[in-house]
């Protein structure tokens, strides 16, 4: 640790505490007393607020009531953040609508040169998602599903929800939130129908939490979905290059088994419901997308019907 982290830290460690001895601090950052006592008079320098009292070990305290400094980014740090910004380029996040004002604060805080090196990033790295014409961080065009905001923000408070689309109104508890191919998708367990069911999230029209005195022991749900969790119907075995892709887009509800210590070949099992169309289509296009690496050992008919049906079309398609 460089001594302007080591600082950071620090300040950070005497901010949530009462009382400290030098003797903490250098057993804590593993620095000697010296050492220790020129950390102590730059963090007064930079505006932190310290009375000392007398004794051995000379103990420090924070005034009360008093404005701490503001946090502050070392250059690696907002190197990290504006990276992290634009990763996450055209791929539809939630909370992530007010990208502009989150990196105009950014770079606002960062010296002349700092903010130099952060444009010179912008423009050299391009991402799987990033449009190479239209890189910049602050053009939102990337808004995410209406309902997906309000729908982690009610999972924060209950994960019993009421689903509603065009078709029917669902009662579930939200297993996992994911995004694949560009759209987001909910993962969510059923408590009517007691099974798995995905839902795209740009279908959704209300979103709202299950009544109190309606909810559901969440010991019971997790009970209740040990007992009825299906076996496997969907077996497919991955060469390298297929985990390669996986591991860009992975399937939300499944890991890979991998065969070998190097992580070269590996299984993927999972249970795919025959009478769910879209769940069917979901899929095979996923499976389409994991390329000639990815071959198929069990499979439920309709998901090979499905497949069948559409390698007829593109070869029908092809130009004679």
């Amino acid at each position: 640790m460089n001594r302007t982290d080591r600082i950071n830290t620090m300040m950070r460690y005497i901010n949530n505490r009462q009382y400290f001895t030098i003797r903490e601090l250098t057993t804590q950052f593993n620095i000697s007393r010296s050492t220790a006592i020129r950390d102590l008079n730059t963090i007064q320098e930079l505006g932190m607020p310290l009375t000392a009292s007398v004794g051995r070990d000379g103990g420090y305290a924070v005034l009360q009531n008093q404005l701490l400094p503001a946090v502050q980014f070392n250059s690696e740090e907002l190197k990290a953040l504006f990276v992290s910004f634009l990763a996450t380029l055209n791929t539809q996040l939630p909370y992530l609508q007010n990208r502009k004002t989150l990196t105009e604060k950014l770079v606002a805080i960062a010296s002349q040169t700092q903010q130099d090196d952060l444009l010179t990033l912008q423009e050299l790295l391009v991402f799987d998602h990033t449009n190479p014409r239209n890189p910049k961080l602050t053009e939102l065009a990337d808004h995410a599903p209406v309902l997906l905001k309000p729908l982690l923000n009610a999972c924060l408070t209950t994960r019993q929800l009421v689903l509603t689309t065009a078709q029917k109104t669902r009662t579930v508890w939200v297993h996992h939130v994911f995004n694949r191919q560009n759209n987001w998708y909910v993962d969510a367990w059923d408590l009517t129908q007691h099974r798995f069911v995905q839902l795209a999230i740009a279908q959704l029209t209300q979103v709202a939490p299950v009544a109190k005195d309606q909810t559901i022991d969440p010991a019971a749900i997790k009970a209740a979905i040990r007992q009825a969790r299906p076996q496997p119907n969907v077996r497919l075995q991955l060469n390298a290059a297929a985990i390669q892709r996986f591991q860009q887009h992975p399937h939300p509800t499944v890991a890979l088994q991998f065969r070998d210590a190097f992580q070269q070949t590996a299984i993927l099992a999972c249970f795919l419901d025959p009478a769910d169309a879209h769940q069917i289509a979901d899929f095979g296009r996923w499976y389409l997308y994991l390329g000639a690496g990815a071959q198929i050992s069990q499979a439920p008919a309709p998901l090979i019907h499905y497949l069948r049906q559409t390698a007829q079309r593109l070869l029908t398609d092809l130009p004679q």
